[in-house]
């Protein structure tokens, strides 16, 4: 008679005979594990592994483990050159990769095999006849996967597979057939950029901590400036992590011009500030003005001409009325390409009425 293991086997592997030493099969009854929550899946899939718990006249004293994956490398060689395939990930936590002893080793393979599934899903963000995306609805995603974040840690098996299946459900921003604002497909050297600065894992604080960094984001800024047209590329800059932060230090820095002892004493020092910008353009300055103390009131949409631009008159005739009331007209943003038209404010024109009432004047540019 089969014992309870073997016929769990030979109901779980693909060609019917039930090996358990077939690695396919492990994993394939290691993701419908997966499923199972309170820790459950871990043990499961240890014991699809064949290394079930040892028996308590053993002592017990050490957890199931893989003691091959655990041995020093014997190939001599650095970086290790031991095939991916003698590191069994179903033993294999975070913590037994880098800095870990005997780390290196697994954390090379991992980390080509996790390259393997990026580089597979770049190539095939390319292919047309792929989908763009698999869509589902949240409640179907929700009841296919196991969502539940766990006290204990996963192993490196099940982090694979998690990989491999959040680029299953992603969109594919490089696909030929995938059209959206903001998203300009995926390029392969900002991709590989991508990595390298992840690699390096350092901020750009200081000059000591990243060297590379602070020179490239000196010299980047000073040749942006350049093409924009400031002599020599004279001027300042700074890179922010978004649009919606980058109106809001545009607000910041215009009340600062006007009145710098806003620092120290606060909004209670300064009169109404009053900003002005098309009624097009996107919510991120009403929202820059709340955050600041400005208040979502002082800032007035323009109305726009039937092509979306912001229309010089209104805004003239808008800047008049507001010092008129005694507010003080203090930044003008224009838009380069709104969200709904793509549209242009025209820059020219609004600069000389900015100039003629000495207002700051920003332009909020989103061209892919």
């Amino acid at each position: 008679m089969a014992s309870p293991g073997s016929s769990f086997w030979s109901f779980g592997s693909e060609d019917g005979s039930g090996d358990p030493e077939n690695p396919g099969t492990a994993r394939a009854w290691c993701q419908v594990a997966q499923k199972f929550t309170g820790g459950i899946g871990n043990k499961l899939c240890a014991l699809l592994y064949g290394d079930a718990e040892k028996p308590a006249e053993s002592g017990g004293s050490e957890p199931p483990q893989a003691t091959s994956q655990k041995a020093a490398c014997a190939c001599n060689q650095k970086p290790c050159s031991c095939p991916k395939a003698d590191v069994n990930y179903a033993f294999l936590h975070a913590t037994d990769l880098l800095p870990a002893c005997d780390g290196e080793r697994p954390t090379l393979a991992f980390l080509q095999d996790v390259m393997d599934i990026l580089l597979q899903y770049v190539v095939k963000s390319f292919d047309r006849s792929t989908k763009v995306i698999d869509f589902h609805y949240p409640n179907e995603l929700l009841q296919e996967y196991n969502w539940e974040l766990a006290d204990q840690p996963q192993n490196l098996e099940e982090i694979l597979m998690h990989c491999q299946t959040t680029l299953k459900y992603a969109i594919k921003t490089g696909h030929p057939r995938y059209f959206n604002q903001l998203s300009t497909g995926l390029d392969m050297v900002g991709l590989a950029a991508d990595w390298l600065t992840s690699t390096a894992n350092t901020n750009m604080f200081t000059y000591e901590i990243a060297p590379v960094f602070v020179l490239l984001e000196y010299v980047t800024l000073k040749k942006m400036r350049e093409i924009i047209g400031w002599p020599g590329g004279s001027g300042d800059g700074i890179f922010s992590p978004g649009g919606a932060i980058s109106n809001m230090y545009a607000m910041l820095i215009a009340r600062f011009k006007m009145f710098p002892e806003v620092k120290e004493k606060g909004m209670a020092a300064v009169p109404r500030l009053i900003a002005f910008t098309s009624e097009h353009s996107h919510f991120s300055l009403k929202k820059g003005a709340a955050a600041l103390g400005i208040g979502t009131d002082s800032v007035i949409l323009i109305k726009c001409d039937e092509r979306g631009k912001m229309i010089p008159s209104d805004l003239e005739r808008r800047i008049i009325e507001a010092k008129q009331k005694g507010f003080v007209p203090f930044l003008v943003s224009a838009t380069a390409g709104t969200t709904v038209y793509g549209a242009f404010d025209p820059l020219l024109a609004v600069a000389d009425i900015c100039k003629k009432y000495k207002i700051w004047m920003h332009v909020d540019v989103s061209i892919p």
